[in-house]
């Protein structure tokens, strides 16, 4: 394949994650701010985005399942990406406008938007583990590290759309897509991602597989799901350190992309608050400060996701074999000079995880809008290596193992005994990597330090995603009990801002996010160490 047809595959088959990243960071960026705009408390809030990891928690490990075997025409991937992004269109409907839908009862405009969400989280998690085992399925190992920071520029790019839109006054720009800023922004939220889908499905060619192959007869989905959840032993141990790291990581992660909107917004509001503005127009102003703090975010993450890959070699490779063919001798000069200053994926994510951390604790120190901009900006980085690195390591890992591209994976032989038959297409070698978890000598942990597992690529990134989502129940939970505490001890007498109580609550959270953060840096560096 030429450098131009590879470049043209990776653009289309990754280009729908830059829609999905876009209809997402209107979710989490807007809303916390939309649902307190309809009368929510701060501590109930937090219960709604419980809806992101119990979705993830069921959805993504099951629709992996599903799509293994799935033997519709279209591919084992695409027939979910369809029907989820048709759901997420209605559901961004119902949320932009759910005031005209619920009339004059305020009861139900908030039980109808909190049921929208839950649906569009599930929803969006089904078309992300499509869309991730999509490229473990087309690209083959050598390109798995080139794949997946395609895709974290599209997901860069995505999030600067996002959070773009969210800074314009779309009601003036686009008065005939609604007559609100949030009716304007699902709208184009829904038509993003639908075209972007629509060009990676269009592009991408699966090989369908025959009911033979996916032995679908008799099986229980249940028993598959449950056979998900019971299988951690048998992967390998650098996808167990990963899962490890990886659930540190997000308890830092989470409360930052749900709630940095806000926080910034309620720096605004202290600021402004003798300003003479109403509270809806503190509140609109806020969002836009908020929006525009992310949107440095998201430019800094787009930037750093196409500069990093240059300076890292992969975890498979050497840094003397990196990147190390030339047809020039200026060429061989500048790679040489390249690979000199290259770290390898894991030295990046811990140094990328202990940045985060020094961020969160900056808050400390944080009491201007101007302040907290330049403290979400600096974030990018850490952001880029995030939603790339440990993507990167799995997909090598998976792909390379089995010997071919991942689109000749098979499902789990050893879930026969849960009712869930493999995809008779070959073995997967999940070979060892140095080190293991734990002083475990069992037979499953026997198989996989020395041996092999058979795991499905579906089946291994939703596992993976398990400890991606547990994180979002441990931060909505302990953040809406904080925020119940504080609502309970504030005196309505109280002269103290509300902005600056808003601000410093959420502070607080995002500073115990950081402490998580910290373990997680200690962890990857240990990673291949």
């Amino acid at each position: 394949m030429s450098s131009a047809a590879e470049l043209a595959q990776y653009i289309t088959l990754t280009l729908a994650l830059g829609g999905l990243q876009f209809a997402w960071s209107v979710e989490t960026g807007f809303g916390s701010l939309y649902l307190l705009s309809l009368g929510m408390r701060k501590s109930l809030v937090s219960l709604v985005w419980l809806a992101g990891p119990l979705s993830g928690l069921v959805t993504q490990p099951l629709v992996g399942i599903l799509s293994d075997r799935c033997t519709a025409r279209l591919g084992r991937r695409r027939p979910y990406i369809i029907g989820s992004t048709a759901a997420v269109v209605v559901c961004m409907g119902v949320i932009g406008w759910t005031k005209e839908l619920a009339g004059d009862r305020p009861t139900l405009v908030v039980w109808l938007a909190v049921a929208s969400f839950y649906i569009l989280d599930f929803a969006i998690n089904s078309i992300q583990a499509t869309l991730r085992a999509l490229i473990v399925d087309v690209l083959p190992t050598a390109r798995q590290d080139n794949g997946t920071a395609w895709a974290s520029r599209m997901i860069g790019l995505g999030n600067v759309g996002g959070y773009l839109m969210g800074f314009l006054d779309l009601v003036h720009l686009l008065p005939f897509l609604g007559s609100t800023q949030i009716q304007v922004l699902t709208t184009v939220a829904s038509i993003v991602l639908s075209s972007t889908v629509a060009v990676t499905c269009y592009f991408t060619r699966e090989r369908p597989i025959s009911r033979l192959q996916a032995g679908t007869a008799g099986n229980s989905e249940l028993q598959a799901l449950g056979a998900v959840f019971t299988s951690f032993r048998e992967l390998p141990d650098i996808i167990k350190r990963i899962c490890r790291i990886q659930l540190f990581a997000w308890i830092g992660w989470f409360p930052f992309l749900f709630y940095g909107t806000t926080y910034v917004a309620g720096l605004y509001s202290s600021a402004h608050r003798s300003s003479g503005q109403s509270e809806d127009e503190l509140m609109e102003q806020g969002t836009r400060a908020g929006s525009l703090a992310m949107f440095v975010q998201a430019v800094s993450s787009l930037a750093f996701s196409v500069v990093l890959p240059l300076f890292t070699y992969s975890a498979s490779a050497s840094r003397s074999t990196a990147r190390s063919s030339g047809s020039s001798q200026g060429i061989r000069l500048i790679r040489k000079l390249r690979t000199a200053m290259s770290v390898s994926l894991p030295t990046m994510w811990s140094v990328s995880l202990a940045l985060f951390s020094v961020c969160m604790f900056a808050t400390l120190f944080t009491s201007s809008v101007r302040a907290a901009t330049w403290v979400l900006g600096a974030c990018g980085f850490s952001w880029a290596v995030a939603i790339w690195v440990p993507f990167s390591i799995i997909g090598e890992t998976i792909s390379g193992s089995s010997g071919a591209s991942a689109s000749e994976l098979p499902s789990a032989s050893s879930f026969a005994e849960h009712g869930y038959e493999p995809v008779a297409t070959g073995d997967i070698q999940m070979g060892a990597m140095d080190g293991s978890i734990g002083d475990d000598t069992s037979e499953h942990s026997h198989h996989a330090r020395h041996g092999h597992t058979n795991l499905s690529a579906g089946i291994i990134l939703g596992i993976h995603n398990v400890f991606i989502v547990i994180p979002q129940f441990l931060t909505a939970f302990l953040s809406s009990l904080l925020f119940a505490f504080f609502e309970h001890i504030e005196s309505p007498e109280s002269k103290d801002d509300p902005g600056a109580q808003h601000a410093r609550q959420i502070a607080l959270v995002l500073r115990l996010g950081g402490i998580a953060s910290a373990v997680a840096a200690y962890y990857s560096w240990k990673l291949y160490r």
